[in-house]
């Protein structure tokens, strides 16, 4: 009886172990699908996964993301294999490294945040917006322009980013991951300036760490003049003489 029991109790711990870990895996996650309003901020994944477990599982694929019709959009390849970015409705792909891809809208993602905008506001940037100034540049002028400047709202950017640093994600570290850690090996690019254009999200306080970095208010992607390639911005500043577009106030 007793050795009856003993199994009995064996069967329930393991159970109760199975849950557990079940109940921390990153499907269990609720940033793993957000959705707020306005301007249909959609997010599959969360940026903390990445940084935290190194979770690079497929989230969505590129095709059922862009069935939504968003303007504006970022994000991750799974795998940690390349950049993902909207701009106005068109998608953009790059990989780290070289190589025979599927076609975009067969490719997943790992994180992606999308939006929508029915129309536009056009500012012209009167002076240079420093690295540092960039995030209250952008909330500033949402107030000015009737916007809620606690967001969330897609943003877009024609111009030229001064003092720049961005990355191609190129392949899984398959090591540590935490603050202060590595996200995925990169493939780097910094300088002075380089024209172009950006598309980003300014994210509400409660989607910090899920759309952004910890810490960060806008998640950014740099476009090619062309269109054709693109790149995660970690750090830029804005020239004089650029476009920021803010969405038109929601009703």
């Amino acid at each position: 009886m007793w050795k009856h029991l003993s199994a009995i109790a064996f069967l329930i711990a393991i159970g109760i172990a199975q849950a557990s870990a079940q109940a921390a895996s990153p499907a269990s996650d609720p940033g793993l699908h957000t959705i707020r309003q306005p301007y249909d901020v959609e997010t599959f994944g969360a940026f903390r996964m990445l940084i935290q477990a190194g979770d690079f599982s497929p989230k969505v694929t590129l095709a059922a993301a862009m069935a939504r019709h968003p303007t504006t959009g970022m994000g991750a390849l799974s795998d940690a294999r390349g950049e993902i970015t909207i701009y106005d409705g068109k998608l953009i792909v790059s990989y780290g490294k070289p190589g025979t891809y599927p076609t975009p809208e067969a490719e997943t993602a790992a994180l992606l945040s999308i939006s929508s905008a029915t129309g536009w506001q056009t500012i012209d940037v009167a002076h240079d917006v420093r690295p540092n100034d960039i995030e209250g540049f952008i909330s500033q002028v949402a107030v000015a322009h009737g916007l809620n400047p606690e967001g969330p709202f897609p943003f877009q950017i024609r111009g030229t980013l001064t003092s720049y640093v961005m990355h191609v994600n190129s392949a899984p570290t398959n090591g540590p991951h935490g603050m202060g850690q590595p996200i995925a090996i990169t493939v780097e690019s910094k300088g002075d300036t380089i024209d172009g254009a950006v598309a980003g999200i300014y994210v509400s306080r409660d989607l910090i760490g899920i759309v952004t970095h910890g810490g960060a208010r806008t998640h950014n992607h740099w476009i090619s003049p062309d269109g054709k390639s693109t790149a995660h911005l970690d750090s830029w500043g804005l020239k004089t003489g650029s476009v920021l577009m803010l969405p038109k106030p929601s009703r």
